[in-house]
């Protein structure tokens, strides 16, 4: 294999970060959907139920935090390209804010403060279009 093929496999790498990534986002999120949908209907939410919630939704973060840091190195290392000299990089800019704010409100949550309730609902649902978003724009800088 020579060093253009290695470098374009590479390439490869943030993409599938973030494939995996958003399908924890996903997978949070129908938890966190679980949840809501036991205290609307009057039941009691287990709290195996939210630790769960709480571990994964800590865990995809993690993970978006890393795939930010991954997006501009491999355009800048692997692709030779500008960090932010696009629409998905400008997205991506984006998505970390918000899922950022997902964090905070979910952090207040934990912590028993029932407010951040509908904050978080909206920051969560906004996270997740704009990642959607931010991967179908992302489709014109693969490799």
């Amino acid at each position: 294999m020579d060093d253009t093929t290695i470098l374009r496999v590479l390439a490869f790498f943030h993409p599938l970060w973030m494939l995996m990534s958003l399908a924890l986002a996903i997978a949070t999120a129908r938890l966190g959907l679980e949840i809501r949908r036991r205290r609307l209907g009057g039941h009691r939410v287990p709290r195996a139920l939210r630790d769960r919630h709480l571990r994964l939704g800590r865990r995809t973060l993690t993970a978006i935090g890393i795939g930010f840091v991954l997006g501009p190195l491999s355009m800048f290392f692997l692709r030779g390209r500008d960090p932010f000299d696009s629409f998905h990089g400008i997205l991506g800019i984006i998505v970390l804010g918000l899922f950022a704010w997902t964090g905070w409100t979910g952090r207040a949550l934990a912590r028993g403060h029932p407010e951040a309730r509908d904050l978080h609902r909206i920051a969560a649902g906004s996270s997740l279009a704009a990642a959607m978003l931010s991967a179908i724009a992302g489709f014109v800088l693969l490799p």
